[in-house]
């Protein structure tokens, strides 16, 4: 046992005192802060000797948190606070070093006894930490669950750590038994793989060593190549009054957890990663259990790529960039980012970035001039075809710069409706 105390328990959600004896904190806490990578409210992890969700339920109670019982027959419940998570599991075995000899790499088999402050190691955790590298407890635990295969290559993009040529080996034969997960497991260890800053490397290591295979079966070299140039183009982003709409969460909860990890530089990710086809890309991504919204916005920014890339070899005039705009909505700072890891020179998406950030820019932001319930009450026009016609005609003059308010559009419809024009479709 090592003597530490590496954690300030003023920022704790909860009291040290409240927890019983033989109360041993594990997993990422424990080892991001032997790294010294401190976080103001670290998601916590505790073994107790018994009675985990009973005491859960107690905790829950007491500071007003949510309670999710994650396991029952293994009694393993997690607290939900408004920044961070707790989790409580019972004992797995008779001792300690029981429990720590079932986890996954030795590295999260390191516990700290929050009572006596004290470190426990037995199956060289630390050692790893000090060689940075990420080294399998038992082949077996690996085997028992095979989402700690894609665990490995998250982990290490995280910790920027190596993983040893004995623990690839073993993943690698392992990896066909992805497909016993499930899907919606895979799809949380993948938020936290591509919310990774420098994740590309890891990533390629897990293709290569056939880890994605299973889940995203359109993933190529090329694609990899691709992953790398819009990690790169991200680390070194010209935009930066895009950032934050590239960063926020899309989720609809607060909650902590992956919902803060889903974010379009995230959604960007994912698109080098599932079929160019945004048809394809939403099957593989539903298998995932990926959100409606998460899935629509890939398939977005899959069909933008498609469409956009060669016109914007050369600057665009004012008609391409209305429909580009019309097309990417509130998804364009993903788009740019992508353009640029495929090459499209920054000069001709600088006027694009800079009339997507004025609101009142009249091709970025169009004003709709006319509606559908307007033709009917003005022209009395027919609903049905004619009335979609009719709009698409006068947003084609309003993207060539020919109307520019209501008056303009209802006076270009009676030209085409009395004959004297004919509309121009694009």
């Amino acid at each position: 046992m090592v003597a530490l105390q590496p954690f300030d328990f003023s920022r704790w959600p909860i009291a040290v005192s409240d927890l019983p004896a033989d109360t041993y904190l594990v997993g990422g806490a424990v080892r991001d802060a032997l790294l010294g990578r401190i976080n103001s409210c670290p998601d916590l992890d505790f073994i107790v000797p018994r009675d985990a969700i009973a005491l859960t339920q107690k905790l829950a109670d007491k500071y007003k948190a949510g309670l999710v019982v994650l396991d029952r027959q293994r009694q393993i419940a997690r607290l939900v606070f408004a920044n961070t998570t707790v989790d409580i599991a019972q004992r797995h075995g008779e001792t300690l070093l029981t429990d720590l000899s079932d986890r996954d790499f030795r590295l999260n088999a390191i516990a700290y006894d929050i009572h006596h402050h004290h470190i426990v190691d037995p199956l060289g955790g630390l050692l790893d930490l000090q060689r940075r590298q990420i080294h399998y407890v038992a082949p077996e635990n690996l085997a028992a669950d095979p989402l700690r295969l894609l665990r490995a290559y998250r982990q290490a993009a995280q910790l920027q750590f190596t993983i040893t040529p004995e623990t690839r080996q073993v993943i690698q034969t392992l990896a066909p038994q992805l497909r016993r997960v499930a899907p919606e497991r895979v799809r949380v260890e993948l938020s936290y793989f591509l919310s990774a800053l420098e994740s590309a490397p890891y990533l390629t290591l897990a293709f290569r060593d056939g880890v994605l295979a299973v889940w995203l079966p359109s993933v190529t070299e090329e694609r990899i190549t691709h992953y790398h140039a819009l990690e790169s183009t991200l680390g070194n982003f010209p935009f930066p009054a895009l950032w934050p709409a590239l960063t926020t969460s899309i989720a609809a909860t607060t909650a902590p957890g992956e919902p803060q990890r889903r974010t379009l530089v995230a959604l960007a990710k994912l698109t080098c990663l599932v079929n160019a086809s945004d048809r394809q890309a939403a099957e593989e991504l539903t298998a995932l259990t990926y959100t409606t919204d998460e899935i629509r916005i890939v398939q977005v920014l899959c069909r933008l790529l498609n469409h956009w890339l060669v016109p914007l070899e050369q600057p665009l005039n004012r008609e391409q960039a209305f429909y580009l705009f019309r097309a990417a909505g509130s998804y364009f700072p993903a788009f740019v980012a992508l353009a640029l890891s495929r090459g499209i020179p920054k000069a001709h998406l600088v006027p694009l970035v800079k009339g997507w950030l004025d609101p009142k820019d009249a091709i970025a932001h169009p004003p709709q001039l006319v509606r559908g319930a307007d033709l009917v009450e003005v022209f009395q026009v027919s609903p049905g075809p004619r009335v979609g016609e009719l709009l698409r005609a006068v947003e084609a003059a309003q993207a060539r710069g020919e109307i520019r308010d209501r008056p303009q559009a209802l006076a270009y419809v009676a030209e085409i409706l009395g004959g004297s024009r004919q509309p121009r479709h694009t």
